[in-house]
């Protein structure tokens, strides 16, 4: 038994050396929090995508070439055979000039002929530019659109890095109380051993019955299952813990103070007020309303014309050779203007414009809808809070009486002026107190968090 309990008292001091803080517990939530890293990267994304967009505007240049050669081998039937004019002259009465012209007659008539095999070398570079000149206002749009959707994502981050902050406040205190709870169950264990030895010596010295301290034993056989329950509680809590901080590390262990955070009186229209000055959640919203306005604008400029700038120089050339020389080089250049007007698209832009229109008003009844929502959630957190300070007043009232009356109980007992139940009921309704005590802490800290997240606040504390 001692060795078992050295071992317990080993680990114990080796958890304790990992105990880590509210603050720190947030801070590895943030790093290793997967929905968080997700949203970061899709902040990434929309970067990329708005720099994406917005060099469009800018001139699209690219370069093309090819390099081929080419050999060709015709059939025989291709080949015909002609005759040759110098072999029709008479070699005595031909003169020099008509051999010469013979021979001219018969150059030409050959480089008319084809040959086999052909071979052909050709090189061709072209430099080609781009450049957008009006989309009817639809490229400007588009850029303000992504422009908002990149917000709109880092908007988003924001708001789940609250969430991740405030759910791990809350598990944080959450293994906290279920530690306390723990604790409470231990030492109503505890004092009901004690009770029960001194049962034990009184029954020894014939001052109480048999029925008395089997009723002592009864009482600490039903509060060990408790304790081992509240314990299995407590280890639940702490995987739950230990997962949203993002470590398989078992010594690791929430450490802090649970006690009644300070809490700054404010009231309701005020904090109606800041909440609807600073939630993320509603700027988010007024965002996705100017993406659509974005959208209905940009539909409607479909009826203006579209018109670009394209240029481009080229470089070619031709061999009958594979050997290509400086002189078988052409160039070509060429600018121009082109333009693109809609007449007639059957109805289709008309009918484009008249959905977009729809998208952004809906968009502005559910900007006002989320408005009053937050308004309503600000009201029940606000009252929560305030439900949860009284009821904590209340229990720190009745566990200031209910230890005083486990104390008479006892005294009483002791001086055979009361029974052994009184005792019982005593400890029973102080550790009952003291579960409800915890408890009550735990809900002001929870209901204030949630308060100051629906205010607009920022939970995160940069050191």
């Amino acid at each position: 038994m001692k060795r078992l309990i050295s071992l317990i008292v080993g680990i114990n001091l080796c958890m304790v050396l990992f105990a880590i803080g509210l603050e720190e517990s947030i801070q590895m939530a943030r790093r290793n929090n997967k929905e968080l890293l997700m949203a970061h990267e899709d902040v990434v994304k929309a970067d990329a995508t708005y720099y994406d967009v917005r060099g469009t505007l800018l001139p699209q240049i690219s370069l093309q070439g090819s390099y081929a050669l080419n050999t060709t081998y015709l059939p025989d039937s291709a080949l015909p055979k002609l005759p040759q004019v110098s072999a029709m002259l008479d070699s005595i009465s031909a003169t020099d000039n008509e051999n010469l012209i013979a021979g001219m007659l018969d150059g030409i008539m050959s480089g008319m002929l084809p040959s086999s095999p052909q071979k052909e070398a050709s090189l061709a570079m072209q430099l080609k530019l781009d450049q957008v000149l009006f989309l009817g206002g639809k490229l400007v749009n588009g850029i303000r659109a992504v422009d908002r959707y990149r917000s709109v994502q880092k908007l988003a981050y924001s708001v789940k890095e609250q969430d991740v902050v405030l759910n791990t406040t809350q598990i944080f205190y959450q293994s906290l109380l279920a530690g306390k709870l723990a604790e409470i169950q231990q030492e109503g264990l505890s004092t009901a051993q004690r009770h029960l030895s001194r049962v034990e010596l009184l029954f020894s010295e014939g001052q109480v019955s048999e029925f008395d301290l089997l009723r002592a034993r009864l009482e600490v056989a039903k509060l060990e299952p408790q304790v081992m329950a509240a314990n299995n509680q407590y280890e639940l809590a702490l995987a739950a813990f230990r997962k949203q901080i993002g470590t398989a590390d078992e010594s690791v262990i929430p450490e802090g103070e649970f006690v009644l955070p300070l809490v700054e009186e404010m009231d309701l229209t005020e904090a109606q007020r800041l909440g609807l000055q600073n939630r993320t959640e509603l700027e988010l919203l007024d965002i996705a309303t100017q993406i659509q306005e974005i959208k209905y604008n940009a539909e409607r400029g479909n009826y203006l014309p579209n018109v670009a700038l394209s240029a481009s120089a080229a470089l070619y050339s031709a061999a009958d050779e594979y050997a290509i020389q400086k002189d078988d080089f052409g160039t070509r250049y060429s600018i121009g203007i082109g333009f693109s007007l809609p007449i007639f698209t059957g109805l289709s832009n008309r009918n484009k414009i008249a959905y977009t229109k729809h998208d952004y008003m809906q968009a502005k009844l559910k900007q006002r809808d989320s408005e009053e929502l937050v308004l309503l959630q600000i009201k029940q957190n606000h009252q929560k809070l305030h439900h949860a300070l009284e009821n904590y007043r209340v229990q720190e009232q009745n566990i200031q009486m209910a230890q005083r009356n486990l104390e008479l109980a006892q005294l009483r007992f002791e001086n055979q002026l009361g029974i052994q139940l009184e005792v019982f009921d005593a400890q029973i309704t102080l550790s009952s107190i003291k579960l409800q005590y915890n408890n009550a802490i735990y809900e002001v800290i929870a209901a204030e968090r949630e308060f100051t997240k629906s205010i607009g606040q920022n939970l995160i504390v940069e050191r």
